[in-house]
């Protein structure tokens, strides 16, 4: 890993020289920030917008409000990963309480893959469904709404993805990113979206305080979507936050997740709640109604039996992940050696569900665009590869994708990321062609490159620096944590300790604060334990026993 001075933050010193400090000003500089007004917002807005600018509320409303009066059975239709988990959710309780007869259902990752179904809607047909909602999915299921009006039922959609050239002839479409959009924040997730209008239902029978208590589950999902965390979407992460700090807080599925929850942060949600509720639909046939009743359930014995259960599976998730990552990892460094630019393999040893968390952990070693597909048989009982793509700034993955289009049987998504299947036959062909379509890549935009934000000397490390990051919270995508590049000397009598399953992780000791590292054991090992190091990391802090103590979490480090 090559470790440079970010050079991009080119607002930092126009806030300096307002009376910004250097931390803050850096953070301001990471999260996009131009002027005074956008920092003071950044820092302190806590002001949603007004639902009822979002085009087509009222008429979505107006439609479900009709099958509610008319005693219909509602048909939520949601998504498998934990935005759509926690859309689902949402709309759920609010429709709940506002009488509605009310089921959700949820796609299946492994057998039935994302979106909304004709078998899906046939199945909720004959169940006696009159209305489907849609949340997190819909806005490119042409055919599929078709199906629904053949039917005679009635069909809403609240979706949030990149509409198609064709929109479906939806009663009610909503989607922030269709042309003409007069809501004035385009960012929304899933869950965020469902949880306005959600909120804008709850508002006309004056259930305000039930419509603002739903905000943390459309953080989780805001969050687990790796949304950017500005604009409405931070007002709701940190209103959810603060919720969640309460020790009132009442949502004991979540509880029995998490824990304490009096320090729960963005980052906590980001790495051990949105992983938990996204493992059980990786891996299991219909696992995601297992986070789903999760997240509904009420009572707090049979919240904590299925929190083992999900952990269990996240758990067993993570064992699949790393011996799969074994088996593809050494297949990497031979296309890298052979001169490939977009890597491109299959695993045998991995569900469809986690290929997507392998594509992202070959792109973040190798540096490279990366595609892992896994084999599933399709409904009629045929092999096909599905895939998942990560990439890199330099390369627009979806466009690459494109490029090989007549080589795929499906395939969507954006620059970033991706997904996609082929026949067998079709993989060498497939990954020669993506290659091609790479071949204007330079070594240099290939190079696995991180970069550090500002350099601080250790006696820096104060306890005003970690309350002032504290206080700049949430942190998250679209609004990262200043990296501090600092040089470290440990403890002598006590400078490391190896921590987690097989001692992968590595705790250090330094004057006044402590330093975790994780899978960073190995490579510590291998520099023969030095007492004195290089670090690269992110303020945090540690609460044990009752106490708060200031801790880095390094990302790398040299000795």
């Amino acid at each position: 890993m090559i470790w440079k001075q970010n050079t991009e933050l080119s607002q930092y010193d126009f806030f300096r020289g307002n009376g910004y400090s250097a931390f803050s000003a850096v953070a301001l500089c990471k999260a996009g920030i131009k002027t005074l007004d956008e920092a003071d917002e950044f820092l302190n807005g806590d002001e949603l917008c007004d639902f009822r600018l979002i085009r087509n509320i009222d008429k979505a409303t107006d439609i479900i409000w009709k099958h509610i009066f008319a005693h219909n059975r509602i048909c939520i239709f949601g998504d498998y990963d934990a935005d759509g988990i926690s859309a689902s959710a949402v709309m759920f309780l609010a429709l709940k309480k506002m009488g509605a007869e009310v089921c959700v259902r949820l796609p299946d990752r492994i057998e039935e893959g994302y979106g909304i179904s004709k078998k899906a809607i046939k199945e909720q047909a004959e169940c006696g469904a009159k209305l489907f909602v849609t949340v997190d999915n819909g806005v490119r299921a042409v055919e599929e709404t078709e199906y629904v009006k053949e039917l005679g039922l009635d069909i809403v959609i609240l979706d949030h993805h990149e509409p198609g050239d064709v929109l479906p002839q939806a009663d009610a479409l909503i989607d922030l990113h269709i042309e003409g959009e007069t809501y004035p924040y385009k960012e929304l997730t899933g869950s965020g979206l469902a949880w306005k209008v959600a909120h804008c239902m709850l508002e006309q029978i004056e259930e305000h305080d039930f419509a603002l208590s739903l905000a943390d589950i459309a953080a989780i999902g805001t969050i687990g979507d790796v949304a950017p965390l500005n604009g409405e979407n931070r007002v709701i992460v940190k209103r959810a936050v603060k919720h969640m700090r309460d020790p009132y807080y009442d949502r004991p599925g979540i509880r029995a997740l998490m824990g304490d929850m009096s320090h729960i942060t963005a980052e906590d949600i980001a790495y051990r709640l949105a992983p938990c509720l996204n493992a059980a639909g990786r891996l299991n046939v219909k696992g995601a109604e297992l986070s789903l009743i999760l997240l509904l359930e009420t009572n707090p014995l049979t919240a904590a039996e299925l929190a083992v259960k999900v952990l269990s599976i996240n758990e067993e998730r993570k064992q699949m992940q790393a011996a799969a990552y074994g088996q593809i990892r050494e297949e990497a460094e031979k296309l890298v050696n052979a001169g490939d630019k977009v890597l491109v393999l299959c695993t045998e040893k991995a569900p469809n569900g986690i290929v997507g968390l392998l594509a992202g952990n070959l792109k973040e070693e190798f540096g490279r665009p990366a595609i892992v597909f896994a084999f599933k048989t399709d409904k009629d009982g045929k092999t096909v590869l599905t895939g998942s793509a990560r990439s890199v700034e330099a390369f627009h993955i979806l466009n690459g994708i494109e490029k090989c289009r007549e080589l795929l049987l499906n395939y969507g998504g954006h620059a970033m990321a991706a997904g996609l299947s082929l026949r067998p036959e079709n993989f060498e062909n497939f990954r020669r062609a993506i290659n091609e379509t790479a071949s204007g890549l330079t070594d240099e935009e290939l190079q696995p490159t991180c970069f550090w934000d500002m350099q601080l000397e250790q006696s820096e490390l104060s306890d005003e620096l970690f309350a002032e990051a504290e206080r700049l919270e949430p942190f998250g995508a679209g609004a990262m944590k200043p990296i501090l590049k600092t040089e470290v000397k440990l403890l002598e009598n006590e400078a490391h300790k190896f921590i987690g399953q097989n001692g992968k992780h590595i705790k250090l000791f330094a004057d006044g604060f402590s330093l975790i590292g994780f899978n960073l054991a190995e490579k510590y090992m291998e520099l023969s334990l030095p007492d004195k190091i290089t670090a690269y990391a992110t303020l945090g802090e540690n609460y044990f026993n009752g106490g708060k103590h200031k801790q880095l979490s390094l990302l790398d480090f040299s000795a």
